[in-house]
């Protein structure tokens, strides 16, 4: 029987099933999908939640562990997909599904090619010690504050911030201006050293178990002085604070990043790949 894909709410993403519910937080930006508009979400009603974007070419495709080996639903996945027509589609897809996703996306769709991206994999790292990580000690000059977005010294102590890191992110033009928006709607804290964000931080969705860091990062001349591993103990914490665990998302290629959690008492819990669908033409 073929898979039959119905919109749903973002509130009905989150299924009973204890076993998709492990899985659906490994892929914790579902939590994220909720709030956010400018997705939509489909789902098989049991083992399956797609989300697609209504502009631009990123989806997301969180299953339970059951249906990797199910030839005849990853074909019919494949062929909503197609149906979708997303131009030059990238799929994120959890790593032991990603190698028949691929192939079977190929014979759903005929007209296209697929190559997998190894090298855009995700790791994604938790911290399954309930403890409090000891604080590095901030040195003279050096405190960790809450940015608050109505203060105009802090929005734009933030904005420069990013202003400085850019071009290594890729942001350019409009780009620029959403992402620092997008982020300054999220708790963010900032380490300030002789008045100057050096290192900023912001946490994004949550579920009943897990909250997301959604971001670290330290501007580049600051970078080996300790700056990261400080930012990334004190958000850590605060989120132990509320009685949840820290996860995030690090890309695989990132090796600076990955040394950084795993200094920091994060272990890696699974990892998600990138299918990069292009046209023949």
């Amino acid at each position: 029987m073929a898979l039959k894909f119905d919109k749903i709410s973002g509130n009905d993403a989150i299924f009973k099933n204890p076993e998709y519910i492990a899985d659906s937080i490994i892929f914790n930006a579902i939590e994220s999908a909720r709030d956010d508009e400018s997705y939509e979400l489909y789902s098989d009603h049991k083992n399956v939640i797609i989300s697609t974007p209504k502009k631009g070419n990123r989806v997301w495709i969180w299953t339970s562990s059951m249906i990797k080996n199910d030839t005849a639903k990853l074909i019919d996945i494949c062929r909503f997909l197609r149906d979708c027509n997303i131009p030059k589609v990238e799929i994120y897809v959890k790593q032991d599904v990603s190698g028949n996703l691929s192939d079977l996306y190929a014979l759903a769709s005929l007209d296209l090619d697929y190559v997998v991206k190894d090298e855009f994999s995700l790791a994604v790292f938790t911290q399954k010690n309930k403890d409090k990580t000891d604080m590095p000690a901030l040195a003279d000059g050096e405190e960790i504050i809450r940015i608050n977005k109505t203060d105009p010294e802090h929005k734009k102590m933030i904005t420069d911030f990013y202003a400085q890191c850019k071009e290594e992110f890729r942001w350019h033009d409009e780009k620029f201006d959403r992402k620092v928006e997008e982020l300054l709607n999220m708790d963010m804290y900032a380490l300030v050293k002789d008045k100057k964000a050096v290192a900023v931080a912001a946490i994004g969705s949550k579920t009943d178990d897990y909250i997301r860091i959604k971001s670290i990062a330290v501007l580049k001349p600051e970078r080996n002085k300790g700056f990261g591993t400080k930012m990334c103990t004190f958000v850590s914490n605060t989120i132990k604070d509320t009685g949840h665990t820290p996860m995030l998302y690090s890309h695989v290629g990132n090796k600076s990043a990955m040394a950084l959690w795993s200094k920091t008492g994060f272990k890696l819990n699974n990892k998600l790949y990138l299918l990069k669908i292009e046209d023949n033409a």
